[in-house]
This record gives C-alpha cells, sequence and structure tokens, in this order.
C-alpha cells in the first residue's frame, strides 16, 4: 500500500456500520463504558484507530458522543479532577453544534458529549455514570461493543 494512502486512512474517520444498541447492558465504545439502562440505546456513527463517535439516548434525551482512546486533557474548566473510579468532568460550552461537556481519566482516555440544546440536570446525572478505558487496556463486562476493524 502506498504510504500516502497508509497515512490518510490512520487519521481519517471511516463510516461504520450504523448499528443500535439496546440496553439493559454494559456497551464499550472506544473509551466511554457505560451500564446502559433499560429505555437506553447506542447507535454507531464513525470510527477510526484512536476514537469513534455514537449517538446516546434514553429517558434524559440525546447526545452525540466522541470517545477517544489517546487524548490530552478536554478544554475548558475542570469541575471536578479525576479520582480512581470517576473520570474529570468539565464545564459545559457553547460549541458550534450546540452544547459540550467532556470527561477525562486522567490519563489518556476523553469523551466528548454534545447536546443541541442546554444539558438539563438529567442528561447531567447521565454523564456521571460513564466511565473511561483507554488503548491498551481491556474493561471486562462488555456485552455490547464497539471495535476497530482493518478491511
Amino acid at each position: 500500500m502506498h504510504s500516502a494512502v497508509a497515512a490518510a486512512l490512520l487519521v481519517s474517520p471511516v463510516p461504520a456500520l450504523t448499528t443500535e444498541l439496546e440496553g439493559p447492558a454494559r456497551f464499550c465504545g472506544y473509551a466511554p463504558i457505560i451500564d446502559l439502562l433499560p429505555g437506553e440505546k447506542v447507535t454507531t456513527l464513525e470510527g477510526g484507530i484512536h476514537s469513534g463517535s455514537f449517538r446516546w439516548e434514553g429517558p434524559f434525551g440525546s447526545f452525540e458522543v466522541q470517545g477517544i482512546g489517546w487524548a490530552s486533557p478536554a478544554k475548558g474548566r475542570m469541575l471536578t479532577p479525576p479520582a480512581a473510579d470517576k473520570p474529570a468532568i468539565f464545564a459545559q460550552r457553547r460549541v458550534k453544534n450546540g452544547y459540550e461537556v467532556a470527561i477525562w481519566n486522567g490519563a489518556h482516555a476523553t469523551a466528548y458529549f454534545v447536546s443541541q440544546s442546554r444539558m438539563r440536570s438529567s442528561q447531567m446525572a447521565a454523564i456521571k455514570r460513564v466511565r473511561l478505558f483507554q488503548e491498551g487496556q481491556e474493561p471486562s463486562g462488555c456485552k455490547l461493543r464497539t471495535i476497530f476493524v482493518w478491511e
């Protein structure tokens, strides 16, 4: 394979097969770990080597989520620092597509949650349930997951 083509494949997201994954079950995306409750579902969107995106829907509404398994801390003001069992949470901020809240595990995993309208308390409670894993880690109990496959 030509090196320019290989480099493009490494940095460009590729469309994933759109799949709906319904709870209750543990979903392991690319970085986020979510214990989906009854009535919640994830729809996969795009994937790449270091990240992937999906839509998370439930009684709280919906988010577009970008998970990154090899990242820097999110930009913005950190509301709570990372702890051994919980990621840091960053303040909600206005972005091009709506409003964004980010979480970071204190090392290399980050997830960004985007909603078209300002986040409500039920959405913030849902985000606080999310845990993160990063490249090289293998989370346990994942009944639903997204994986990266070279074609």
